[in-house]
Protein backbone atom coordinates (compact mmCIF):
# COMPACT_ATOMS: atom_id res chain seq x y z
CA UNK A 1 0.00 0.00 0.00
CA UNK A 2 1.32 3.42 -0.94
CA UNK A 3 2.00 5.75 1.96
CA UNK A 4 3.77 9.12 2.26
CA UNK A 5 7.55 9.17 1.95
CA UNK A 6 9.20 11.92 3.98
CA UNK A 7 12.72 13.25 3.55
CA UNK A 8 14.02 13.67 7.10
CA UNK A 9 17.63 14.63 6.33
CA UNK A 10 19.83 15.43 3.36
CA UNK A 11 23.54 16.08 2.82
CA UNK A 12 25.79 17.00 -0.08
CA UNK A 13 29.45 17.19 -1.05
CA UNK A 14 29.62 19.17 -4.27
CA UNK A 15 31.58 21.74 -6.29
CA UNK A 16 31.19 25.46 -5.70
CA UNK A 17 30.86 26.33 -9.38
CA UNK A 18 34.43 27.67 -9.41
CA UNK A 19 36.98 25.14 -8.13
CA UNK A 20 38.40 22.82 -10.77
CA UNK A 21 40.42 22.47 -13.93
CA UNK A 22 39.59 23.57 -17.46
CA UNK A 23 36.23 22.08 -18.39
CA UNK A 24 35.79 20.36 -15.01
CA UNK A 25 34.39 21.21 -11.58
CA UNK A 26 35.74 19.38 -8.52
CA UNK A 27 33.88 18.85 -5.26
CA UNK A 28 34.87 20.93 -2.25
CA UNK A 29 35.58 18.15 0.23
CA UNK A 30 35.36 18.22 4.05
CA UNK A 31 37.97 16.99 6.50
CA UNK A 32 37.30 13.26 6.33
CA UNK A 33 39.21 12.43 9.54
CA UNK A 34 36.26 13.47 11.70
CA UNK A 35 33.71 11.61 9.59
CA UNK A 36 35.46 8.36 8.65
CA UNK A 37 37.43 7.80 11.83
CA UNK A 38 39.09 4.50 10.86
CA UNK A 39 42.39 5.70 9.35
CA UNK A 40 43.22 2.42 7.57
CA UNK A 41 39.80 2.23 5.97
CA UNK A 42 39.93 5.90 4.99
CA UNK A 43 43.37 5.55 3.41
CA UNK A 44 42.26 2.66 1.18
CA UNK A 45 39.27 4.58 -0.14
CA UNK A 46 39.44 6.31 -3.51
CA UNK A 47 38.16 9.84 -4.05
CA UNK A 48 34.57 8.88 -4.95
CA UNK A 49 34.32 6.30 -2.15
CA UNK A 50 35.48 8.77 0.52
CA UNK A 51 33.08 11.36 -0.86
CA UNK A 52 30.10 8.99 -0.96
CA UNK A 53 30.70 7.26 2.37
CA UNK A 54 31.29 10.56 4.20
CA UNK A 55 28.16 12.10 2.70
CA UNK A 56 26.08 9.09 3.70
CA UNK A 57 27.39 9.18 7.28
CA UNK A 58 26.72 12.93 7.54
CA UNK A 59 23.16 12.37 6.35
CA UNK A 60 22.59 9.61 8.91
CA UNK A 61 24.01 11.81 11.67
CA UNK A 62 21.65 14.62 10.72
CA UNK A 63 18.63 12.30 10.78
CA UNK A 64 19.27 11.43 14.43
CA UNK A 65 18.18 7.85 13.69
CA UNK A 66 20.93 5.34 12.89
CA UNK A 67 18.45 2.47 12.44
CA UNK A 68 18.17 2.04 8.68
CA UNK A 69 16.19 -0.68 6.92
CA UNK A 70 17.91 -0.29 3.56
CA UNK A 71 20.91 1.34 1.91
CA UNK A 72 20.37 2.22 -1.75
CA UNK A 73 23.10 3.90 -3.77
CA UNK A 74 23.37 5.10 -7.35
CA UNK A 75 26.16 5.98 -9.75
CA UNK A 76 26.44 6.57 -13.45
CA UNK A 77 30.10 5.73 -14.02
CA UNK A 78 31.26 4.35 -10.69
CA UNK A 79 34.80 4.35 -9.31
CA UNK A 80 36.71 5.75 -12.27
CA UNK A 81 39.96 6.38 -10.38
CA UNK A 82 40.36 2.74 -9.31
CA UNK A 83 39.23 1.48 -12.72
CA UNK A 84 41.86 3.65 -14.39
CA UNK A 85 44.51 2.49 -11.89
CA UNK A 86 43.71 -1.18 -12.50
CA UNK A 87 43.80 -0.81 -16.29
CA UNK A 88 47.10 1.08 -16.11
CA UNK A 89 48.62 -1.73 -14.01
CA UNK A 90 47.22 -4.27 -16.44
CA UNK A 91 49.10 -2.62 -19.32
CA UNK A 92 52.29 -1.76 -17.45
CA UNK A 93 52.71 -5.24 -15.92
CA UNK A 94 51.67 -7.02 -19.12
CA UNK A 95 48.85 -8.78 -17.29
CA UNK A 96 51.25 -10.39 -14.81
CA UNK A 97 51.40 -10.14 -10.97
CA UNK A 98 48.49 -7.71 -10.72
CA UNK A 99 47.44 -6.23 -7.38
CA UNK A 100 43.70 -6.96 -7.06
CA UNK A 101 42.99 -4.06 -4.65
CA UNK A 102 42.20 -1.50 -7.35
CA UNK A 103 39.88 -3.98 -9.09
CA UNK A 104 38.06 -4.83 -5.86
CA UNK A 105 37.65 -1.13 -5.00
CA UNK A 106 36.40 -0.29 -8.51
CA UNK A 107 33.08 -2.14 -8.26
CA UNK A 108 29.94 -0.01 -8.31
CA UNK A 109 28.57 -1.18 -4.95
CA UNK A 110 31.64 -0.20 -2.88
CA UNK A 111 30.03 2.92 -1.36
CA UNK A 112 26.93 1.12 -0.14
CA UNK A 113 29.04 -1.76 1.18
CA UNK A 114 31.41 0.52 3.08
CA UNK A 115 28.52 2.41 4.71
CA UNK A 116 27.04 -0.93 5.78
CA UNK A 117 30.38 -2.02 7.27
CA UNK A 118 30.81 1.21 9.23
CA UNK A 119 27.23 1.32 10.54
CA UNK A 120 26.96 -2.44 11.13
CA UNK A 121 23.96 -2.71 8.83
CA UNK A 122 22.90 -6.16 7.59
CA UNK A 123 19.80 -4.89 5.81
CA UNK A 124 18.83 -4.58 2.15
CA UNK A 125 21.71 -3.06 0.18
CA UNK A 126 21.46 -2.30 -3.52
CA UNK A 127 23.22 -0.15 -6.12
CA UNK A 128 21.74 1.23 -9.35
CA UNK A 129 23.89 1.92 -12.41
CA UNK A 130 21.31 3.15 -14.91
CA UNK A 131 23.22 5.92 -16.67
CA UNK A 132 21.34 9.23 -16.32
CA UNK A 133 18.50 7.59 -14.38
CA UNK A 134 20.61 5.88 -11.72
CA UNK A 135 19.58 8.22 -8.90
CA UNK A 136 15.91 8.22 -9.89
CA UNK A 137 15.92 4.40 -9.96
CA UNK A 138 17.30 4.41 -6.41
CA UNK A 139 14.60 6.88 -5.34
CA UNK A 140 11.83 4.72 -6.79
CA UNK A 141 13.25 1.63 -5.07
CA UNK A 142 13.42 3.58 -1.80
CA UNK A 143 9.79 4.67 -2.11
CA UNK A 144 8.76 1.06 -2.76
CA UNK A 145 10.67 -0.05 0.34
CA UNK A 146 8.73 2.48 2.41
CA UNK A 147 5.44 1.32 0.87
CA UNK A 148 6.35 -2.27 1.76
CA UNK A 149 6.89 -1.46 5.44
CA UNK A 150 10.42 -0.09 5.94
CA UNK A 151 10.67 2.82 8.36
CA UNK A 152 13.87 4.51 7.15
CA UNK A 153 15.90 4.14 3.98
CA UNK A 154 19.26 5.77 3.17
CA UNK A 155 19.46 6.78 -0.49
CA UNK A 156 22.44 8.39 -2.17
CA UNK A 157 24.33 9.02 -5.38
CA UNK A 158 27.96 9.69 -6.30
CA UNK A 159 30.02 10.27 -9.42
CA UNK A 160 33.53 11.61 -9.99
CA UNK A 161 35.27 13.43 -12.82
CA UNK A 162 38.72 12.55 -14.20
CA UNK A 163 40.91 14.25 -16.81
CA UNK A 164 40.97 11.01 -18.86
CA UNK A 165 37.16 10.87 -18.89
CA UNK A 166 36.99 14.52 -19.89
CA UNK A 167 39.40 13.90 -22.77
CA UNK A 168 37.40 10.92 -24.05
CA UNK A 169 34.07 12.77 -23.98
CA UNK A 170 35.63 15.79 -25.67
CA UNK A 171 36.99 13.62 -28.49
CA UNK A 172 33.50 12.12 -28.91
CA UNK A 173 32.07 15.61 -29.33
CA UNK A 174 29.93 15.39 -26.18
CA UNK A 175 31.23 18.48 -24.39
CA UNK A 176 30.06 21.37 -26.56
CA UNK A 177 29.92 24.20 -24.00
CA UNK A 178 29.38 21.62 -21.23
CA UNK A 179 31.40 21.59 -18.01
CA UNK A 180 31.76 18.20 -16.32
CA UNK A 181 31.29 17.92 -12.57
CA UNK A 182 31.10 15.50 -9.68
CA UNK A 183 29.56 15.14 -6.26
CA UNK A 184 27.67 13.03 -3.78
CA UNK A 185 24.25 13.56 -2.19
CA UNK A 186 22.43 11.41 0.37
CA UNK A 187 18.89 11.49 1.75
CA UNK A 188 16.98 9.60 4.43
CA UNK A 189 13.55 8.58 3.27
CA UNK A 190 11.17 7.77 6.11
CA UNK A 191 7.61 6.61 6.71
CA UNK A 192 7.10 8.98 9.64
CA UNK A 193 7.35 12.75 9.64
CA UNK A 194 9.59 14.34 12.25
CA UNK A 195 9.60 17.88 13.65
CA UNK A 196 12.55 18.75 11.39
CA UNK A 197 11.15 17.10 8.22
CA UNK A 198 11.46 19.51 5.30
CA UNK A 199 9.51 17.82 2.52
CA UNK A 200 7.59 14.85 1.24
CA UNK A 201 8.84 13.03 -1.83
CA UNK A 202 5.48 13.20 -3.62
CA UNK A 203 6.33 11.49 -6.92
CA UNK A 204 9.14 10.40 -9.26
CA UNK A 205 8.75 9.64 -12.96
CA UNK A 206 11.32 8.66 -15.59
CA UNK A 207 11.27 8.58 -19.38
CA UNK A 208 13.78 7.15 -21.84
CA UNK A 209 14.30 8.08 -25.47
CA UNK A 210 14.89 11.00 -27.81
CA UNK A 211 11.67 12.81 -26.90
CA UNK A 212 10.71 16.00 -28.69
CA UNK A 213 9.90 19.13 -26.67
CA UNK A 214 6.20 18.67 -27.44
CA UNK A 215 6.26 15.03 -26.25
CA UNK A 216 7.97 16.06 -23.03
CA UNK A 217 5.44 18.83 -22.45
CA UNK A 218 2.63 16.32 -22.90
CA UNK A 219 4.21 13.90 -20.41
CA UNK A 220 4.74 16.63 -17.82
CA UNK A 221 1.06 17.60 -18.11
CA UNK A 222 0.06 13.96 -17.55
CA UNK A 223 2.44 13.76 -14.57
CA UNK A 224 0.86 16.84 -12.98
CA UNK A 225 -2.67 15.53 -13.61
CA UNK A 226 -1.81 12.18 -12.01
CA UNK A 227 -0.77 14.11 -8.89
CA UNK A 228 -3.91 16.31 -8.95
CA UNK A 229 -1.93 19.41 -9.84
CA UNK A 230 -1.88 22.09 -12.52
CA UNK A 231 1.12 24.04 -13.74
CA UNK A 232 0.00 27.02 -11.65
CA UNK A 233 0.32 24.88 -8.49
CA UNK A 234 4.10 24.55 -8.95
CA UNK A 235 5.69 27.51 -7.16
CA UNK A 236 9.27 26.74 -8.20
CA UNK A 237 10.84 24.80 -11.07
CA UNK A 238 14.43 23.51 -11.04
CA UNK A 239 15.85 22.56 -14.43
CA UNK A 240 19.10 20.91 -15.50
CA UNK A 241 20.42 23.33 -18.11
CA UNK A 242 24.06 22.49 -18.88
CA UNK A 243 25.04 25.21 -21.37
CA UNK A 244 24.67 23.16 -24.55
CA UNK A 245 22.24 24.86 -26.96
CA UNK A 246 20.73 21.60 -28.23
CA UNK A 247 20.40 20.00 -24.80
CA UNK A 248 18.85 23.14 -23.30
CA UNK A 249 16.21 23.56 -26.00
CA UNK A 250 13.68 21.29 -24.27
CA UNK A 251 14.15 23.21 -21.00
CA UNK A 252 13.29 26.48 -22.75
CA UNK A 253 10.05 24.95 -24.03
CA UNK A 254 9.17 23.43 -20.63
CA UNK A 255 9.58 26.83 -18.97
CA UNK A 256 6.68 28.07 -21.11
CA UNK A 257 4.37 25.60 -19.35
CA UNK A 258 5.03 27.45 -16.08
CA UNK A 259 4.79 31.15 -17.02
CA UNK A 260 4.07 32.34 -13.46
CA UNK A 261 6.56 30.00 -11.77
CA UNK A 262 10.03 31.02 -10.59
CA UNK A 263 12.81 28.75 -11.75
CA UNK A 264 16.48 28.05 -11.13
CA UNK A 265 19.27 25.85 -12.49
CA UNK A 266 21.87 23.69 -10.75
CA UNK A 267 24.45 22.38 -13.23
CA UNK A 268 26.12 25.79 -13.29
CA UNK A 269 27.24 24.88 -9.75
CA UNK A 270 27.80 21.11 -9.84
CA UNK A 271 28.53 20.56 -13.54
CA UNK A 272 27.17 17.78 -15.74
CA UNK A 273 27.37 14.12 -14.67
CA UNK A 274 24.97 11.13 -14.69
CA UNK A 275 23.62 11.59 -11.14
CA UNK A 276 23.58 15.41 -11.13
CA UNK A 277 19.81 15.29 -10.52
CA UNK A 278 20.66 14.27 -6.92
CA UNK A 279 22.29 17.67 -6.47
CA UNK A 280 19.20 19.23 -8.07
CA UNK A 281 17.05 17.53 -5.42
CA UNK A 282 19.40 18.65 -2.65
CA UNK A 283 19.13 22.21 -3.96
CA UNK A 284 15.34 21.89 -4.10
CA UNK A 285 15.18 20.73 -0.48
CA UNK A 286 17.46 23.58 0.57
CA UNK A 287 15.12 25.99 -1.23
CA UNK A 288 12.07 24.54 0.54
CA UNK A 289 13.87 24.79 3.87
CA UNK A 290 14.64 28.49 3.31
CA UNK A 291 11.37 29.60 1.73
CA UNK A 292 7.94 29.70 3.33
CA UNK A 293 6.15 30.53 0.07
CA UNK A 294 6.77 27.29 -1.83
CA UNK A 295 4.35 24.38 -1.41
CA UNK A 296 5.21 22.33 -4.50
CA UNK A 297 8.60 22.20 -6.21
CA UNK A 298 9.30 20.32 -9.45
CA UNK A 299 12.72 19.18 -10.68
CA UNK A 300 13.10 18.34 -14.37
CA UNK A 301 16.38 16.96 -15.65
CA UNK A 302 17.60 15.06 -18.68
CA UNK A 303 20.95 13.47 -19.45
CA UNK A 304 22.02 14.10 -23.05
CA UNK A 305 18.30 14.33 -24.03
CA UNK A 306 17.87 10.55 -23.60
CA UNK A 307 17.22 9.96 -19.87
CA UNK A 308 14.47 12.28 -18.59
CA UNK A 309 13.19 12.53 -15.02
CA UNK A 310 10.64 14.44 -12.95
CA UNK A 311 10.89 14.71 -9.15
CA UNK A 312 8.03 16.35 -7.24
CA UNK A 313 8.63 17.67 -3.72
CA UNK A 314 5.91 18.87 -1.35
CA UNK A 315 6.79 21.08 1.60
CA UNK A 316 5.84 19.71 5.03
Amino acid sequence: MKRPCYINSFASIHPDGITGESGMLHAVEPDYKHIITNANMRRRMSHIVRMGVACGLICLEQSGNKNIDAIITATGLGCLTDTEKFLDNLIENEEQLLNPSAFIQSTFNVIGAQIALITGSHSYNNTYVHRGLSFESALIDGMMRIWEGDNQVLIGAADEVLPAGHTILKRLGMLDNIILGEGSQFFTLAAEKELYTVAELAAVRTFTGKLSSEEMLHRIKIFLTENNLKSIDIQHLIIGKNGNTTDDLVYNVVEQLFPSTSYSTFKDICGEYPTASAFGMWKGLSRLEESGDIQYLLIYNHYYTINHSLILLKKC
